[in-house]
């Protein structure tokens, strides 16, 4: 009787632990197809956007003799910045010659990242000596 007890009881654990494994197969099941669907989802977001074509901000930087443009990037926020920078070197930089890219932050005020470009742009912004002089003399 004893024996026949503990057989049973060894059963119904068996039965449990099978339940148990069935349950966490599926489980495992969905949330890998979730992940999948995830992954696409980033995927199709990155190649089917990119660089809005209007800059955000442009200007002239006297102490690089540069001008420069700010655009906004529209790649998801928590993309790893390898990713971001294989995306702007390989598909973005072409389209924005003469200007090589610079720098490029992740904004939470435009919520995307910001890419700035520039071009050498060697326009003196120094008053004259002979002006200056002329000026002072003067006063």
């Amino acid at each position: 009787m004893v024996k026949i007890r503990n057989q049973h009881e060894e059963n119904e654990q068996i039965v449990e632990l099978e339940k148990k494994i069935n349950s966490l197969e599926r489980l495992l099941k969905i949330e890998t197809y979730r992940l999948k669907e995830a992954i696409g989802a980033w995927r199709r977001k990155i190649e089917g956007r990119g660089l809005r074509k209007d800059s955000i901000r442009e200007g002239f930087n006297a102490e690089r003799g540069t001008h420069y443009k700010v655009f906004v990037l529209d790649l998801p926020g928590d993309l790893e910045i390898e990713f971001v920078l294989d995306i702007i070197k390989n598909e973005m930089l072409e389209d924005l010659y003469p200007f090589t890219f610079r720098k490029v932050d992740f904004s939470r005020r435009y919520k995307g990242w910001l890419m700035e470009v520039e071009r050498t742009l060697n326009k003196e912004m120094q008053l004259e000596t002979d002006f200056l002089m002329k000026y002072y003399s003067q006063n």
